[in-house]
């Protein structure tokens, strides 16, 4: 009986072990997957909002991600089509594969409205969100409706998955026939009705079970825009800075001969008179943008129009000047021409001395566009207000909240 209880006692230690075991495995796995997940968000980030054209590269522009590796060759495709699905292109982003906790590379699908240029046209700019859809457990409850990128870790193989990289059949998520370990279907599973391998999504992300072990982490039009933006804002600033400083006036960019600060219209983005807040302009005056040692706006270089004319963002970005800091008129007197402006400087948060407010506005409503500019633009009644110069912190914080950038 000694012998019995001696053998049922290690039985059950064993037992015990062997699930402490198998867990402590678990949360190892979940926390590698969990930091490649991190990693591939950083870089994904990062690689987008440095984006700049050149002239190897005239096309980049900052908000584009790239194109998933639909070859496993660790680089990113030259083109693809919205919502593709294929592994991290890990050499393109200039980071280490990344791999699950159970040794499987990251699979990777992008939104339609930003990839790279050469295979999507349209502006990306304050207005551009993301259009993946991604659900927790069942299409009852919705992750989010803007990821501008999914990704997945695959984990091991679940029921008829064959991940041979020679075999080769028909991949349901391309519709080629490729070798089976190119084919997200024998990677990423269906729960709830919603397979994780279709083209475009929608997406799901579920427990672990004997059918579903796919791992999503989604990135959206939050985690990307603000520091776009951010980028978008500085540069912008800078360009101006640069004007004053390099320009015959020693003044921000007005129209010649106008004694105030002028703001381009929506029509072909002319400087234009009597007028200190409005667009930033993209054809200056007295001297335009490239004119001398004045440097060009954002993107652009002798040959090009660049990514800050080409996505559109003179739209969407408010800009205002005080009057101080105009083209003097013939009198010599700065901003003595202006009809419109009010104050000699701008005020921000209730001190004046500013020189330029610049506006970010974050995306556009429901409707997916600004239309009434600048009204419709800030939620802040003074920033919204286009007949002063006196400007206010946002009172929001979420991230479709204004952001404003001011010179000094």
């Amino acid at each position: 009986m000694l012998l019995v209880v001696m053998l049922i006692g290690m039985a059950t230690a064993l037992f015990v072990y062997g699930m402490v075991d198998t867990n402590t495995l678990a949360v190892r796995r979940d926390k590698v997957t969990a930091a490649a997940f991190a990693n591939v968000k950083r870089a994904l980030i990062g690689w987008s909002v440095q984006r700049t054209s050149s002239n190897v590269l005239e096309d980049a522009r900052p908000g584009e991600l790239p194109c998933p590796d639909m070859d496993n060759n660790g680089a990113e495709d030259g083109t693809c089509v919205a919502g593709a699905i294929g592994r991290v292109p890990w050499k393109t982003l200039g980071i280490p594969e990344p791999k699950d906790g159970e040794g499987e590379s990251l699979w990777y699908t992008i939104a339609g409205p930003f990839r790279i240029r050469l295979v999507n046209n349209n502006p990306i700019n304050s207005d551009t969100r993301g259009n993946l859809t991604v659900y927790r457990d069942s299409m009852a409850s919705t992750i989010t409706t803007e990821a501008v990128a999914v990704l997945f870790a695959p984990g091991a193989v679940r029921g008829t998955q064959n991940r041979n990289p020679v075999a080769t059949a028909l991949c349901p998520t391309t519709g080629t026939t490729i070798a089976r370990n190119r084919c997200a279907e024998n990677y990423l599973e269906t729960v709830a009705g919603v397979n994780n391998a279709s083209t475009n999504g929608p997406f799901i992300s579920a427990p672990d079970s004997g059918t579903f072990n796919d791992r999503v982490m989604v990135i959206t039009t939050a985690d990307l825009m603000p520091v776009v933006e951010q980028r978008v804002a500085r540069e912008v600033r800078t360009a101006l800075q640069a004007y004053k400083t390099n320009s015959n006036c020693g003044c921000y960019p007005p129209k010649s001969g106008c004694g105030c600060y002028p703001w381009s219209d929506i029509s072909d983005g002319t400087s234009e008179t009597d007028e200190n807040r409005g667009r930033v302009p993209i054809i200056a005056g007295p001297e335009n943008w490239g004119s001398g040692t004045i440097p060009y706006l954002p993107g652009r270089d002798t040959g090009t129009n660049g990514w800050f004319v080409d996505n559109d963002w003179r739209l969407v970005i408010y800009y205002a000047i005080g009057k101080n800091f105009l083209e003097a008129n013939s009198s010599g007197v700065r901003g003595g021409a202006c009809v419109t402006c009010v104050n000699p400087t701008l005020s921000f948060n209730g001190t004046p001395g500013k020189e330029v407010v610049l506006i970010m506005p974050g995306p556009a409503g429901v409707s997916g566009a600004h239309t009434n500019w600048p009204f419709d633009y800030f939620e802040d009644g003074e920033n919204s207000d286009n007949a002063n110069d006196l400007y206010v912190s946002p009172s929001s914080t979420a991230y479709v909240r204004d952001r404003i950038y001011t010179i000094p």
